[in-house]
């Protein structure tokens, strides 16, 4: 199988090294990442301005570095770079920290592995499951996803062009695997004043943990914290059809 592996933390970051080693010797691995972090970044892509690329030798295998975000470097990946052989799968991860609930709307990661089925490329991420860990937790996870490959495989092969599959895996104990729906979380942010200088005010978005706020305990952000890996499927259709049929025969001025 040949798979394109990208992140959102950067190209020479741990976890995406963690994929590389986890699936190199079985498959033909290309890396395409960010070349520094894109944290947060979405599915923001660039296009009114140049992007840039350079190819390296990343762990034995062919790697690129790209000055765009993730979205960016799978969409120069299965349009461009490999155009003439097309990757069979999408990785996009591992991510440093958790993509549970609200997190998949501002997430890189996420958005790696949307913009793979965006382009009809099966696809998956992989996140660990809190911001605390120890270097193993890379491993542990990357080993999880090897194991079940062909399973998620399946599945995201499936549902080709219409959902991703969000993997979140435990950094402590790992008590199994649910399939589950994403839950509703909010951070307490707050914004931070660094300086002013001639009317100008520099400030930085603050807050690192959050608040569950789903009504059920049925979701990601609650299994996790029970030492479950948790498998969601993101469709790219993010229409309420209920309310389309609801809503649709009204006349409106």
């Amino acid at each position: 199988m040949r798979i394109l592996i990208c992140n959102d933390d950067g190209i020479t970051y741990k976890g995406i090294h963690a994929l590389i080693n986890a699936f190199k010797g079985e498959h033909e691995v290309i890396a395409i990442a960010p070349d520094s972090e894109r944290s947060g970044f979405s599915h923001s892509v660039t296009i009114f301005r140049s992007l840039s690329y350079s190819s390296g030798d990343l762990s034995g295998i062919e790697s690129y570095a790209v000055s765009g975000t993730p979205a960016d470097c799978v969409k120069l990946g299965v349009l461009h770079i490999l155009k003439n052989r097309p990757p069979d799968l999408v990785l996009s991860g591992i991510n440093s920290g958790p993509n549970l609930g609200s997190d998949v709307m501002y997430s890189g990661t996420v958005a790696g592995a949307s913009e793979g089925v965006y382009l009809g490329v099966p696809a998956m991420a992989i996140s660990l499951g809190s911001w605390t860990k120890k270097d193993d937790a890379y491993l542990r996870a990357a080993d999880f996803l090897k194991r079940n490959l062909d399973t998620f495989y399946s599945i995201a092969r499936a549902h080709v062009g219409k959902i991703a599959l969000n993997i979140n895996y435990p950094v402590g104990e790992f008590k199994g695997v649910v399939f589950t729906k994403t839950g509703i979380n909010a951070y307490n942010d707050y914004f931070e004043k660094q300086s002013e200088l001639d009317g100008v005010n520099v400030v930085q978005l603050k807050g690192d943990t959050f608040i569950h706020k789903d009504e059920t305990d049925d979701c990601d952000v609650c299994y996790i914290k029970k030492g479950f890996a948790t498998i969601t499927p993101l469709q790219l259709d993010r229409t309420n059809h209920g309310l389309v049929v609801k809503y649709g025969s009204i006349k409106f001025k």
